[in-house]
């Protein structure tokens, strides 16, 4: 034996007794060791089967699925299937909450839209009621003026029969003639004149004022008793005043009154009564010179319109707020339609072929 084994052998028991001396030295900390390696085996068993239970019967090595049949990657499938589904459930249940929440707010959008369209449809159903124009006034009377129909031939009576046909075709009523009906005071123009308006006269109501034509044949100062024989108006017939609907038409003597202080005193308590006061006042008579006579009793007491002849041609103006007209005579007779209506009047004028020549309208003062 070589010399290094005898020494080893020599040396032997005191490593023996280093050994147990370490051993002794350290046996606590084995110990822990020990018990802490247990611990771990213990959490690792557990957590193993913990694992074995989620994963029932599955192969890991062999990747197959003992209890099922099926290779681990069906399985696996079939788990993420699983756990899809569960998050599908979880997402299903949060749809089926949002859902219902926007379900909510879309029925409430829509309830609220619904009130909002109910409001604006009432809105617009009052503004539409409100914006509506109302049904148009009805005219209180409908009334037609002509003047200087004067005829001693037979062309004449023509032009006076057209114009007495588009009067009766208007539905006018009363009819107004502003003088000279006949031509130098003879019977032949008076029998003209009848002829001519016999359906007029017994179908409408008719007034007429004097013009200097309607004289007595070689009297200029006085009217023709034929005139006054043949026809039955107010008062003295020569001045007289009538009331339709809200129209109160004043009728006087330009020929043979104008400076007469009866007919003055008449007119003025006449402009001053009710039946004057409480409608739209027109003053009719044939010279418009006549005008200047009696402007200060049209204006001081709310005349509204004045009607002459005479000239035998249309005019129009307006002074101090009243509207006179002229009316046209032979040989371009004419005639003039007024719609009377609570506060104002429309007027249309008309040539003898019945075409329009003017159109007016203006308030009551």
């Amino acid at each position: 034996m070589s010399q290094k084994t005898s020494k080893f052998k020599k040396n032997h028991p005191k490593a023996k007794n280093t050994f147990l001396k370490l051993l002794n030295k350290y046996s606590i900390v084995l110990v822990a060791a020990s018990f802490i390696l247990l611990i771990a085996v213990t959490i690792f068993l557990y957590i193993s089967n913990s694992t074995s239970k989620t994963y029932t019967g599955i192969n890991t090595e062999l990747g197959y699925n003992t209890l099922t049949g099926q290779s681990s990657s069906s399985t696996s499938n079939t788990i993420s299937k699983q756990q899809s589904t569960r998050n599908t459930g979880s997402r299903t249940e949060a749809s089926k909450d949002s859902i219902t929440a926007t379900s909510s707010l879309s029925s409430s959008t829509l309830t609220t839209s619904a009130q909002q369209d109910t409001q604006s449809s009432t809105t617009n159903s009052s503004t539409i009621t409100s914006t509506t124009p109302p049904t148009p006034e009805v005219p209180s009377a409908i009334v037609a003026f002509y003047a200087d129909s004067q005829s001693d031939t037979d062309q004449e009576d023509v032009y006076h029969q057209n114009t007495v046909n588009h009067i009766l075709s208007s539905g006018a009523n009363p009819v107004f003639h502003a003088g000279d009906l006949m031509e130098d005071g003879t019977q032949d123009s008076l029998n003209r004149f009848n002829n001519v308006t016999a359906t007029l006269r017994s179908s409408r109501n008719f007034y007429a004022a004097l013009g200097n034509n309607d004289r007595k044949i070689g009297d200029s100062s006085t009217p023709s008793q034929l005139w006054l024989d043949n026809f039955v108006f107010p008062n003295n017939e020569k001045w007289y005043s009538v009331n339709y609907g809200n129209l109160h038409v004043v009728v006087l003597d330009s020929a043979f009154s104008s400076g007469s202080p009866s007919q003055l005193g008449w007119l003025a308590s006449d402009l001053q009564s009710s039946a004057s006061q409480s409608r739209i006042t027109c003053v009719m008579f044939h010279h418009p010179t006549f005008s200047d006579t009696i402007s200060s009793y049209l204006i001081n007491n709310g005349v509204d319109f004045v009607i002459t002849g005479h000239y035998h041609s249309y005019q129009h103006s307006i002074a101090n707020g009243i509207n006179y007209f002229v009316l046209s005579g032979q040989t371009s007779l004419g005639y003039m339609v007024a719609k009377i209506y609570s506060d104002k009047v429309h007027i249309t004028v008309y040539n003898n072929g019945n075409g329009v020549v003017d159109s007016i309208d203006f308030n009551e003062r």
